[in-house]
């Protein structure tokens, strides 16, 4: 009985020794891994600081002769900027040249081909000319592309989300830019008197034959109970409105980044 009360004790202690001394070997492997990674770490740091101040250097030099701006990409899927040709042209007009677009890393201490360059470069150019300028030149660059392209303004993109903010939104004052240019008001509509309070909410599916839309319902909102006779007429000239305009959808925007299935033309 003594003997298996030993042997017993013996196997516990060896077990509770052998899960010590896992225990340790793990502790240790670990702190190695964690060493390791801060040492990388730190190499990636230097690394990035060395490039980053050689194309500061570069950036103050090459301010001095010439203006430049580069816009962003979101990462590390970003959309591409859409509005290449109007950003290059309208940049020129203030003599500025039009870098690209770029990606930077979203990884720290992660070092791409020029980027703080087109940062530095960013910054001297907004610094002279103003940001506010820089900004509203990027902005209707977009607008310009959007007028000329406009079944962009159903994809959504990284660097168009701001037309889809406020009451009403900028996509929507578009499309009824578009629209009214061949809409007339048939005789004994009467205008109210409050702004943006008649509207249609016109509802959009995408027709999977030709990748173009159409439309699915409406959701009519009008002021004045006599202008009601005439939500017919409306509906008639909308859906020819989106039939003659031919909105066309990319195949990356129906995947993958997603389609604005609704918008509001708003009456006087």
């Amino acid at each position: 009985m003594k003997f298996y009360i030993f042997f017993f004790i013996f196997l516990t202690q060896a077990f509770l020794f052998g899960q010590d001394t896992s225990t340790k070997i793990a502790d240790s492997l670990r702190k190695e891994k964690e060493i390791e990674y801060i040492k990388r770490f730190q190499e990636r740091q230097k690394y990035y600081n060395e490039q980053c101040s050689n194309d500061s250097i570069k950036a103050v030099e090459d301010s001095k002769i010439e203006n430049k701006y580069f816009t962003y990409l979101i990462a590390p899927g970003g959309d591409d900027f859409p509005a290449k040709k109007e950003i290059e042209q309208a940049l020129k007009k203030h003599n500025i040249i039009w870098g690209g677009a770029f990606m930077g890393s979203d990884i720290p201490a992660h070092y791409t081909s020029n980027l703080c360059y087109h940062r530095y470069m960013n910054y001297f150019t907004e610094k002279k000319f103003g940001k506010d300028l820089i900004e509203d030149i990027v902005k209707q660059s977009l607008v310009d592309h959007v007028n000329k392209n406009p079944s962009i303004i159903f994809e959504y993109n990284d660097n168009l989300n701001w037309i889809y903010k406020g009451d009403p939104k900028l996509a929507d004052i578009l499309l009824n830019t578009f629209f009214f240019k061949n809409f007339m008001y048939p005789k004994g509509y009467i205008d109210s008197s409050q702004k943006n309070q008649s509207f249609t909410k016109v509802m959009l599916y995408v027709d999977e034959n030709d990748d173009t839309l159409k439309v699915e319902s409406f959701d009519h909102h009008i002021i004045n109970r006599y202008n009601k006779q005439f939500i017919p007429y409306f509906e008639k000239k909308i859906k020819s409105f989106i039939k003659s305009s031919k909105f066309v959808l990319s195949k990356r925007a129906i995947l993958y980044n997603g389609i604005k299935y609704s918008f509001k033309i708003y009456y006087k």
